[in-house]
């Protein structure tokens, strides 16, 4: 924010320390601001980016491209010829902005916590030609692994551009990696070689080419235009709302992947995203609608349509080195706000409590949760229309009085309190990828969250979800490896390291999740106790560093609440990776006999190490013991060979 003379800024303090007083008077009521002793002023169009944002334009030159995007790549190994993960818990936050227009010639890796994104208000607008790979993921760590690997290519993400490489374009990833928004040219390959991968979100785009997904473990493609045919993937691949030619839905083997097809999904909200307007160096922040009849809820949806138009006048844009006040400050005055490429900590919750705003990040923005317990986010009961996506929640070290039981990243809603939500206007998220250690130095065992995500109220629709408890670490400074023979790099997260007692927490009614991820939790990774709750698409790890305890409690890959009577659980894989010893967990999946409760294609897997899962859900499916072989059950309970 600047101020042209000293009578601006005295006036422009007084006035945000006013807004601030009845904003804190107004939090500590328990009620909305009142927008009566708000002043409103717009915001600045174009917003005062910070250097973390990179706005590359058509008429820049290959050199000053070049320069605005080669420290995002992961850094390149010559002697191995291979991007290498020494950023994999960095501080780096990255956004690469294209303008409209065509670029020529431009190949870049889209590295960790880089966001790459078109700024067009289609695809089509920004345009990536005569080029042979465009922005691209590949496999990393080829000097360590035969093939590289694609594990842990996670925390990146691209949208909203057309690309013509004449390779195909790539994008070899993991979790926490998402596509959307994209029209690829040609073929477009989910792999890279031999490289194990464990992905992924591929959502509202079109593939004029054959999509190959290669090893893939499993995949989500989510109102995709599939023009030229898909094929390929290990365990587990989901399309959902796609047209073109999708693939016949297959319940797999032990050998092949199972084909989970959902031609019509109930309901269906994209992702808010940032445009330019046309002919104008201004910005505006577009919010596609709810939709929910056929003809919408099918295929891809890129043409500008069914979105509202919000010009930047209205939203803020926050960077790392802004006092995180404003944001808050933002919030009580109505606007939206974009959280720039950067880590936030916070003292204080953030706290979304009118209808219909909007908190947006771009470039991996991460947000710290505060030190005593409180969520990062907490979205009021009875709020329509909030809309939260492209943000990373991590949790603190917690303080010696933090309230620990009631910990948690994101809260929707309060505990005890019956929030139906609203069908007509429901709240949403997307791209949301919690972490619980991993990337923060200091005392493991103090960095913890009871639970990284309670969603309380009703009528959410959440898309790609991560809630990832890390299963390792980067070392201390002259700190060696606890286990050099599974990775040299990392330090292995021990069962009292980075405690997460339970995954997520669904109680509102009416929640509809299309890609849920959650991992390594030390409890049960999933509990929902919310009636007529659907999740497409569902994939888990169990603990790794834990023992015997953690099957004598019966802890859950997915538990379904007891009084639950309608549930709709589609393509669930939970994966036992027991590193330390035999841990035998009776089963996988559970939940209470009904008939309105539809568990389509679960499956277990033993990754490696020791045994394992007795069963598939409710005890039966056989037990998986042979290291990555998928253990299945049909529709009607019997297992399938």
């Amino acid at each position: 924010m600047k101020f042209e003379t000293l009578a601006q800024t005295v006036t422009a303090l007084v006035a945000i320390a006013e807004e601030g007083r009845q904003a804190s008077t107004s939090l500590t009521n328990n009620k909305q601001p009142s927008t009566s002793t708000i002043t409103m002023t717009d915001e600045p169009n174009p917003p005062i980016w910070p250097d973390s944002v990179r706005i590359v334009r058509p008429t820049d030159s290959i050199d000053k491209v070049v320069s605005l995007i080669d420290d995002t790549q992961d850094p390149w190994d010559e002697e191995h010829q291979t991007y290498t993960s020494d950023h994999h818990f960095s501080s780096r936050r990255n956004a690469v902005l294209f303008a409209p227009g065509t670029y020529r010639g431009i190949d870049f890796e889209v590295g960790y916590y880089t966001h790459v994104a078109g700024l067009g208000t289609t695809p089509d607008d920004v345009q990536f030609v005569d080029c042979e790979k465009g922005p691209h993921v590949p496999a990393l760590n080829r000097h360590l692994h035969a093939n590289g690997t694609c594990l842990d290519t996670f925390w990146r993400m691209a949208e909203n551009f057309a690309t013509h490489a004449e390779n195909g374009m790539q994008w070899a990833v993991s979790q926490a990696a998402p596509l959307r928004r994209v029209h690829v040219h040609g073929d477009l390959l989910f792999y890279d070689g031999g490289a194990y991968a464990s992905g992924g979100h591929f959502a509202n785009s079109r593939v004029e080419g054959h999509t190959y997904s290669g090893g893939q473990q499993q995949f989500l493609f989510k109102n995709v235009d599939v023009v030229g045919g898909s094929s390929g993937g290990a365990w587990s691949m989901v399309y959902a709302g796609c047209s073109g030619d999708v693939p016949e839905a297959t319940p797999g083997t032990a050998k092949s992947a199972a084909v989970t097809v959902l031609e019509e999904p109930p309901v269906r909200i994209e992702k808010p995203f940032i445009a330019m307007k046309k002919n104008e160096d201004k910005f505006e922040l577009r919010v596609p609608a709810l939709l929910r009849n056929k003809s919408q809820v099918v295929g891809s949806m890129m043409d500008g349509s069914n979105e509202e138009v919000r010009d930047f006048s209205k939203v803020r844009v926050v960077g790392a080195d802004d006092p995180v006040s404003r944001i808050q400050e933002a919030l009580d005055k109505g606007l939206d706000v974009v959280l720039a490429a950067g880590i936030f900590p916070l003292t204080e919750s953030i706290q979304m409590r009118r209808p219909n705003q909007v908190l947006l990040g771009i470039g991996m923005a991460t947000v710290v949760a505060p030190a005593d317990g409180t969520p990062a986010i907490r979205v009021a009961p009875g709020v329509p229309g909030i809309r939260v996506a492209g943000l990373m929640l991590e949790a603190a070290e917690l303080t010696e009085d933090a309230d620990k039981d009631s910990s948690t990243l994101l809260l929707w809603g309060e505990t005890g309190r019956d929030d139906p939500g609203n069908a007509e206007n429901p709240g949403a998220l997307f791209d949301i990828f919690c972490r619980v250690g991993g990337a923060t130095l200091g005392n493991r065992e103090a960095i913890s969250v009871d639970t990284m995500m309670r969603l309380h109220s009703g009528n959410i629709v959440a898309e790609d979800l991560w809630l990832w408890r890390a299963d390792h670490a980067e070392l201390n400074p002259k700190e060696e490896a606890n286990y050099p023979e599974i990775s040299p790099i990392y330090w292995q997260s021990e069962q009292n390291e980075f405690r997460v007692e339970t995954g997520i927490e669904v109680s509102g009614k009416n929640v509809s999740m299309y890609g849920l991820a959650v991992e390594h939790a030390n409890g049960h990774q999933t509990v929902w106790e919310g009636e007529h709750g659907f999740v497409c698409f569902y994939q888990c790890e169990l603990p790794y560093g834990v023992d015997q305890n953690f099957g004598d409690k019966k802890f859950r890959g997915y538990k379904l609440h007891n009084n639950v009577s309608n549930h709709e659980l589609h393509a669930p894989g939970v994966y036992s990776n027991f590193r330390n010893e035999v841990v035998v967990t009776s089963t996988a999946i559970e939940h209470p006999q009904g008939d309105n409760v539809k568990i389509v294609n679960p499956f277990t897997i033993r990754l490696d190490n020791n045994y394992g899962i007795a069963s598939i859900v409710n005890g039966k499916g056989a037990s998986a013991t042979e290291q990555g072989k998928p253990m299945r059950l049909g529709l009607g309970g019997e297992q399938i060979q």
